[in-house]
């Protein structure tokens, strides 16, 4: 697979040209070290992962959520992380002790045998991750006073069928996109506990080599990850970055636009479940 830019700013400047070929070499060095993988050329839609959660500047509530809300967010956002990557890499999803004392059931999950070991490799490590996040969430949440959520009802096959290198990989990167301008957008509501902002922070860290690595699977193997909403940039040779344009700056999104997401209610406020979370979530944020 070769890279090539056509936008006319580059070809009138022959140091664009000059820089374009430069990257173009430098995605071919990495299909070489990726040479084990045979995924190209794949386009994607999932159903529940596109649209517009563009709804526009929110005001912000009146009472802030507290710190342990806002973890009870994050925790379930982190739910249908690990239970998602676990499903695929391994068939089955969080141990109980990982769920709490009544969880809600999963449906559509299954393992996807993949083609070639670096893209099985990447699923089993994001499912570790993944599934260590909600245990340290748990954890955190408790250590401060609060009580962590149990996992809600959640259905994986929301997004679209997952069963193959591509499809995963296209999931994959849009699950990470949403995590991430998630964790930015309830850091404003953690600066009253050091720890629980140094502690997302860390996850925030985390979640982004993930996105990352991701990204450039899919510019790399010809993996279409369709854009979630307005603000998601997907990953292409010419945007390989998902930052803004004027700002060089990652998306931010609002719970609201999160929930629209994950709900497959793209532009409509105060839905309070469908999509992944077919009982929404657990906890005081549950409406768009």
């Amino acid at each position: 697979m070769s890279v090539s830019i056509n936008s006319p700013e580059h070809t009138a400047d022959g140091a664009m040209i000059e820089l374009a070929e430069k990257r173009s070499a430098t995605l071919r060095d990495r299909r070489n070290f990726l040479s084990t993988i045979g995924v190209a050329g794949a386009a994607v839609s999932l159903g529940a992962m596109n649209g517009c959660s563009d709804d526009g500047p929110i005001a912000l509530p009146a009472t802030a959520p507290s710190v342990v809300d806002v973890l009870n967010f994050a925790l379930n956002l982190e739910y249908l992380e690990a239970s998602f990557y676990l499903f695929v890499a391994t068939g089955s999803g969080l141990p109980a002790a990982d769920m709490g004392g009544s969880p809600g059931q999963v449906s559509g999950g299954a393992k996807v045998t993949f083609v070639n070991p670096v893209v099985a490799s990447v699923a089993a490590q994001l499912a570790t991750d993944e599934r260590e996040h909600v245990e340290f969430l748990r954890s955190t949440i408790s250590s401060i006073g609060g009580v962590p959520v149990d996992m809600p009802a959640l259905n994986l096959a929301a997004g679209g069928t997952v069963n193959s290198d591509a499809t995963f990989l296209a999931a994959a990167r849009q699950l990470e996109a949403v995590g991430i301008s998630a964790y930015i957008g309830g850091a404003q509501f953690l600066t009253s506990s050091a720890a629980a902002l140094t502690y997302a922070a860390q996850i925030l860290d985390t979640e982004a080599q993930h996105e990352g690595f991701l990204r450039e699977l899919c510019i790399v193997l010809g993996v279409a990850s369709p854009a979630v909403d307005s603000q998601d940039m997907p990953p292409t040779a010419v945007k390989v970055f998902n930052t803004s344009p004027s700002t060089g700056l990652n998306p931010v999104r609002t719970t609201s636009q999160v929930l629209q997401i994950v709900y497959n209610t793209p532009g409509t406020l105060g839905s309070t479940k469908g999509g992944f979370f077919p009982n929404g979530l657990n906890g005081p944020i549950t409406i768009s």
